[in-house]
């Protein structure tokens, strides 16, 4: 009996049947050979049950003040005392704005420096300004 390419498609087994047709064809080019997969990752050691929330601002203490000359702060023309806030380029700057009044301020009021979300969590003055303002509602 002479082999034919059906008898030779059912003797090889299904897996390697596919590469050797891909690899007669000049249409498709050969499948790569699969690799066992990769075990799961152990899961990781738990140190404590209490999870951080992902939303707590940074402690005080690690938290440094933006300074004026950050080329973030310089984009939103932030100034550590509102009152010398440029006024000819930021037209939305009103006399009684401030951090300490502004909804995205951390801070409690009072406070002389608080996070601001727009500077990556870094502290603002309270009395500081940026074209970010937002009036915190009550």
């Amino acid at each position: 009996m002479n082999p034919t390419r059906r008898r030779f498609i059912e003797v090889i087994p299904l897996a390697g049947a596919a590469s050797w047709l891909a690899a007669c064809s000049d249409k498709a080019p050969a499948p790569a050979p699969m690799a066992a997969p990769a075990p799961p990752p152990a899961p990781a050691p738990v140190a404590d049950a209490t999870p951080a929330s992902p939303a707590a601002p940074a402690p005080a203490a690690t938290a440094t003040l933006v300074d004026e000359k950050d080329p973030a702060a310089v984009a939103l023309g932030y100034v550590t005392v509102a009152s010398r806030a440029d006024t000819a380029r930021y037209k939305t700057h009103a006399p009684g704005q401030a951090c300490s009044g502004c909804a995205l301020y951390g801070g409690k009021p009072g406070d002389a420096t608080g996070p601001c979300p727009l500077f990556a969590g870094r502290l603002v003055a309270g009395p500081g300004w940026c074209n970010g303002y937002v009036k915190k509602t009550t």
